[in-house]
């Protein structure tokens, strides 16, 4: 059930909500809904779109029109494209949202900026006495902010520019399904070549660029088999914070990167991700490296304990 906490007016706390997770699934439901504004209190679900995946191939597709107890908005009918006329005939969202929610399922659900669209019908679902939606859902909103903190915005219609998906969002509710899982896949394919820790609290995440040498530092040598090499590190390290060891490799005079490049010299992976690879588990930028290596690139792949040796050095 919906609360109005004490103290605070007008904030509803939805309890059974979903949790928001930043996870690199290939079974997934994206979902985008069209409204006649943005409260959920006063403003009404106008269309639900929801396109199935499964491996990462959409395999079923759900959308209708609803009918609002009020007229559209001539900006809403501007921004959308759906008129009064359009939806005349529609079902109303006491039909047509029980339809999506079998759709649906128990699905982890993707959508951008979806706090919008579940918060919408987690409402809808308490007013028509439905059971409460509680899908965890991934926002791709939060997952480009994380992975591509320099954007100018992280509004749909840059992400899908940035990613080459598209230029123009359309502002419906399939179509826009269709282009944020088109981006939540390009997304995924960009986390698993920096392999990116999506574990780690945003507050905390960090790129490469971010780590600037210390000026005046003790550590700088040009003498040390890292001075003026590039680093990478994958894995969690047992000494310190990853952060900490990339501050090393530039304070003695050496670079350090996100990602498995022609440029990369060192790639260093934490003690217990070092054992497992002996067992076969690999990460993607372990398996990039060692690709690169066979092609003739100079790169050596160390353990942490390597690491902290050549340090010494």
């Amino acid at each position: 059930m919906s609360v109005i906490v004490i103290g605070e007016p007008g904030k509803i706390e939805r309890l059974n909500k979903g949790k928001s997770l930043l996870v690199i699934e290939n079974d997934y439901i994206a979902i985008d809904i069209e409204t006649t504004g943005l409260d959920t209190s006063y403003d009404e679900i106008l269309e639900l779109g929801a396109v199935k995946y499964s491996g990462g191939v959409e395999v079923s597709r759900f959308q209708s029109l609803v009918k609002p107890e009020y007229e559209i908005s001539e900006f809403i009918t501007e921004l959308t494209g759906i008129t009064n006329e359009m939806v005349a005939n529609a079902p109303s969202i006491s039909d047509v949202l029980p339809d999506f929610l079998n759709f649906i399922s128990q699905s982890l659900l993707v959508g951008h900026n979806v706090n919008f669209d579940i918060n919408f019908i987690y409402d809808r679902c308490e007013e028509l006495g439905l059971s409460p939606f509680s899908n965890d859902f991934v926002d791709t909103m939060r997952l480009s902010r994380r992975l591509y903190p320099n954007w100018k915005n992280h509004k749909l219609s840059t992400m899908i520019n940035e990613l080459g998906i598209g230029e123009v969002v359309e502002h419906r509710a399939l179509g826009d399904c269709i282009q944020t899982a088109k981006s939540y896949e390009a997304l995924k394919a960009y986390a698993k070549e920096i392999d990116a820790d999506l574990s780690i609290k945003r507050s905390s995440y960090f790129s490469a660029k971010d780590i600037v040498a210390h000026a005046g530092s003790e550590l700088y040598n040009p003498d040390s088999p890292l001075f003026g090499k590039v680093v990478v590190f994958t894995g969690t390290l047992e000494r310190m914070p990853r952060r900490d060891a990339m501050q090393l490799v530039v304070d003695i005079g050496g670079f350090c990167g996100d990602s498995i490049t022609k440029q990369t010299n060192f790639l260093v992976l934490g003690n217990n991700d070092y054992c497992s690879s002996i067992k076969g588990g690999k990460s993607n930028k372990q398996k990039k490296a060692e690709k690169l290596i066979l092609e003739g690139q100079d790169i050596s792949i160390i353990s942490e304990n390597v690491f902290y040796e050549m340090m010494e050095e």
